[in-house]
């Protein structure tokens, strides 16, 4: 307990108040939206208490990370659908109030530099759910017609937000196998447990006492994850002003889906 972290520590406290992972998306979006009301502000003071409350989400991302998922609420799959909208709709927020922000200092085409912020997020978004979504199975004997692409869309979309998809037993499961098998259920479950931990440091979402390799590193970077967004976010507001904010979104979505894509054709050269 003494090489604990200041998240796991917090998570336990708060876990004692049975505050759980949804409740704590709940309450990052209300500090998200204490930013953007900070952002709106066309005072200099408004941009440092946006930052800072931004600082605050990523610490609510911290600390819900550092729950444990024991509850059967935080395995629900409508609640793990409830904290990935709440995660897009803090951010959303935040856009709002920079761009009003913006307005009331008087920058022009606000609201179209917003947009276009937007649109490139959506891009790199649907760009990381098709990388990241498994495989299309083969449809052979004993295969059920529609299962098999519901649950890749949804561990496709669940997956993209770092967000923990519930396993189901039933035909193509890995662990299911191991077990009716024998000697591959150690194996399955390391796969698996491998797949979700790349899904969590693709968004960002990875545990905060692992040490991460500089190229690993490098990579989540160049992911353009929202933790990194909310942090260009607050360093272009305190230095500069909201459009810069905006443009700097833009270039980080465009080399996020650019780096995606030379990784993608990298794979495809190596087979």
């Amino acid at each position: 307990m003494a090489h604990a972290s200041p998240a796991r520590a917090v998570a336990r406290v708060l876990e004692r108040r049975d505050v759980t992972r949804a409740g704590m998306a709940r309450i990052s979006v209300l500090v998200a939206l204490g930013a953007a009301v900070w952002f709106a502000q066309e005072e200099g003071e408004g941009a440092l208490a946006g930052a800072v409350l931004l600082v605050l989400v990523l610490g609510c991302d911290a600390v819900g990370g550092a729950m444990s998922a024991n509850s059967a609420n935080d395995r629900d799959s409508l609640t793990l659908w409830l904290v990935t909208m709440l995660g897009q709709l803090r951010e959303y927020v935040v856009y709002t109030g920079l761009a009003l922000g913006a307005v009331a200092a008087g920058v022009n085409g606000a609201w179209a530099w917003a947009a276009g912020a937007l649109i490139a997020l959506a891009l790199r978004d649907s760009l990381l759910v098709a990388r990241t979504a498994p495989p299309a199975l083969p449809r052979g004997r004993g295969t059920v017609r529609g299962a098999g692409a519901g649950q890749q869309l949804s561990e496709g979309l669940l997956g993209a937000a770092g967000v923990p998809v519930p396993c189901r037993p039933g035909e193509g499961d890995p662990e299911l196998t191991g077990r009716l098998l024998g000697g591959g259920g150690e194996r399955a479950g390391r796969t698996r447990v491998a797949r979700d931990a790349r899904q969590e440091e693709a968004a960002g979402r990875g545990p905060a006492a692992t040490v991460v390799p500089l190229p690993d590193l490098a990579r989540r970077w160049l992911s353009f994850t929202q933790p990194v967004r909310f942090l260009v976010i607050g360093v272009t507001t305190v230095v500069w002003d909201p459009r810069v904010a905006f443009v700097a979104l833009v270039i980080g979505c465009a080399l996020a889906v650019t780096s995606e894509l030379v990784g993608a054709w990298e794979q495809v050269e190596r087979r």
